[in-house]
C-alpha cells in the first residue's frame, strides 16, 4: 500500500472517529433529554393523579352536599305541603261555620240594615276563602301537583256564565261589559274550572282598575295546521283602565307583587291572581300576553290549544233552592252527620233542616258512626275526614266491610280541599265529596244526587231476575 493510500485511509478513519464521537455525544445528549422528559412526564402524571384524586374527593363532597340539599328540599316541600294542608283544614273549619251561619241568616227575615251587615259578612268570608284557595293553588303549582281535567265543555257557554256573573259588579262601577259572542257553540276538551278561574280573575282585575269606559271580551278559534280536531284559541280581555308602564308590566305576573306599592294600598289584593293565571295557562300548554299604556288601558290575551269534541248528553242537576219546598223524599231518608266540631254540627243540621231533612242522627267521631251504622237503617252519611278516635277514612273502610242489606251513600264533608284528599276519600269508598265551606246550594245538589242513587237501589228487580243490592 502506498503512502498516499495509507494517508487517505487514516484520514477516512479520523473522519469516522469524529462522526462516532459526534453521534455518541448526540446520543448521550438525547438520553439525558429523554431522561429529563421522562422525569417531567412522571412528575406531571403524579401531579395529575394527585389533582384527579383531589377532584374526585371534591366531586364526592359536592355530591354529598347536593344529596343532603335535595333531601332537605324534599323534606321542606313535604313539611310545607303538610303545613298548608293543616292550615287549610284549621282555617276552613271555622270559616265553614261563619259562611254557613251567614247564609242561613241571609235567608231569614232581616231588616234592611241587618241584611246589609250579613252581606258584608258573607263578602268578607268569601274574600278570605278566595285568598286561601289562591295560596293553595300557588303551592300546588310550585310543587308540581297541579292536575288538569280533560272533560268536554262549551267554551261560549262558559264565557256566558262568567261574563253574566260580573255584569252586576261592572254596572255598580258605572262600566259596561261588551261580550262579543260568536254564534253557535264550541265544545272542547279541557279543564273548564281552571279556564273559568283565569277568565274570572282577568275580568275582576279589569273592573277593579277601570274607572270609566268599557271592558271588551272577545274569543277567537282557528284550526291548527296539519291536525284534524286541534284548535288554536285566544281569549282577549281589554279595558279602558289606568294602564301600566313597561316597568310595571315586568312585575305584573310575579307572585305577591303588583304594579307598584300604591296599587296594593289603593286597590287591595295580594298580587297572586295574575301569577296563578299565567301558571295555569302554561299548564294548559299556552301563555298569557299583556300590553298596556298608562291612562289608556290594558289588554290581556290568553292563548292555548285544545281538542274539539262533540257535545255530551246534557244531564243538568235540578237544584232545590232554600226558598223552594223540600224534596219529597227528604223526610223519608235516614241521614247521619259524622262531625266532631260542635259549630259545624249545628250548621250542617240547620242546613239539612232547611232542605227538609228533619230527624238527623249525629256522631261525634268515626267510631260512633261505625257503631250506629252497624245497627242498620242509615242510608246516607255526611262524613268528616279528620275526627278523634277514628277518622272518616278509616270509618268508611270499616263500614264498607259490614254485611248490610244496603250500604249507605257516604259524602265526604271536609275542610281538606286538596285533590289528593278527594282521591283518598274515593279510594276509601266514599261516593261524593264536598269541601268546606259548604253552601246550601252545593249541599242540596249532593243530597239530591244521593237520594236519586238510593232510590234506584231500592227499586224492585224485574220479574225473573235475582234481587241484588247495589254496592256503594
Amino acid at each position: 500500500m502506498s503512502e498516499d493510500e495509507l494517508a487517505q485511509l487514516q484520514d477516512q478513519l479520523l473522519r469516522y472517529q469524529k462522526r462516532y464521537q459526534r453521534e455518541k455525544a448526540a446520543r448521550k445528549e438525547a438520553e439525558v433529554l429523554l431522561e429529563q422528559r421522562s422525569r417531567a412526564l412522571y412528575d406531571a402524571n403524579f401531579e395529575l393523579s394527585t389533582v384527579a384524586a383531589q377532584l374526585e374527593k371534591i366531586v364526592e363532597w359536592r355530591m354529598a352536599q347536593l344529596s343532603e340539599a335535595l333531601l332537605k328540599a324534599e323534606m321542606a316541600a313535604k313539611a310545607k305541603s303538610e303545613f298548608l294542608a293543616v292550615m287549610s283544614h284549621e282555617i276552613r273549619t271555622p270559616l265553614n261555620g261563619v259562611l254557613g251561619m251567614a247564609e242561613l241568616l241571609s235567608h231569614s227575615k232581616l231588616t234592611a240594615e241587618q241584611g246589609e251587615q250579613v252581606a258584608t259578612l258573607q263578602e268578607c268570608g268569601t274574600s278570605l276563602l278566595a285568598l286561601i284557595n289562591d295560596i293553595l293553588d300557588l303551592s300546588k303549582i310550585d310543587a308540581g301537583k297541579l292536575t288538569l281535567e280533560q272533560r268536554p265543555y262549551n267554551l261560549y257557554a262558559l264565557l256566558d256564565s262568567v261574563v253574566n256573573l260580573f255584569v252586576p259588579k261592572a254596572m255598580e262601577a258605572g262600566l259596561h261589559i261588551e261580550w262579543q259572542r260568536p254564534q253557535g257553540s264550541a265544545w272542547l276538551l279541557g279543564d273548564a274550572t281552571r279556564l273559568r278561574q283565569i277568565t274570572s280573575n282577568l275580568l275582576s282585575n279589569a273592573i277593579k282598575f277601570t274607572h270609566q269606559g268599557a271592558i271588551t271580551v272577545t274569543v277567537g278559534i282557528e284550526p291548527l295546521e296539519d291536525t284534524f280536531d286541534m284548535k288554536r284559541l285566544v281569549l282577549v280581555i281589554r279595558d279602558t283602565g289606568i294602564g301600566m308602564t313597561q316597568e310595571q308590566l315586568g312585575k305584573v305576573f310575579t307572585a305577591f307583587e303588583q304594579a307598584d306599592s300604591t296599587t296594593t294600598r289603593r286597590y287591595g289584593g295580594t298580587g297572586l291572581g295574575l301569577a296563578i293565571c299565567r301558571r295555569l295557562a302554561e299548564a294548559m300548554g299556552g301563555r298569557i300576553d299583556v300590553s298596556s299604556e298608562p291612562g289608556v288601558g290594558s289588554c290581556f290575551s290568553v292563548h292555548w290549544v285544545a281538542t274539539e269534541t262533540s257535545a255530551p248528553a246534557a244531564e243538568a242537576p235540578v237544584i232545590v233552592l232554600p226558598e223552594e219546598a223540600p224534596s219529597p223524599g227528604a223526610a223519608a231518608l235516614s241521614v247521619m252527620v259524622a262531625e266532631d266540631n260542635t259549630v259545624n254540627q249545628k250548621l250542617i243540621i240547620k242546613l239539612l233542616d232547611k232542605l227538609g231533612y228533619r230527624d238527623v242522627l249525629l256522631a261525634a267521631n268515626g267510631r260512633q258512626a261505625l257503631e250506629r251504622v252497624s245497627q242498620g237503617g242509615v242510608e246516607l252519611i255526611l262524613m268528616d275526614m279528620q275526627m278523634p278516635e277514628m277518622d272518616g277514612l278509616d270509618a268508611t273502610r270499616a263500614i264498607r266491610q259490614l254485611e248490610l242489606d244496603c250500604q249507605p251513600h257516604i259524602i265526604a264533608l271536609t275542610a281538606n280541599a286538596f285533590d289528593e284528599d278527594r282521591e283518598r276519600c274515593q279510594q276509601a269508598g266514599m261516593n261524593d265529596f264536598l269541601s268546606k265551606p259548604v253552601s246550601l246550594e252545593r249541599l242540596s245538589v249532593a243530597m239530591q244526587r244521593a237520594s236519586s242513587l238510593l232510590s234506584k237501589q231500592k227499586q224492585p228487580s224485574p220479574a225473573g231476575e235475582p234481587d241484588t243490592q247495589a254496592s256503594a
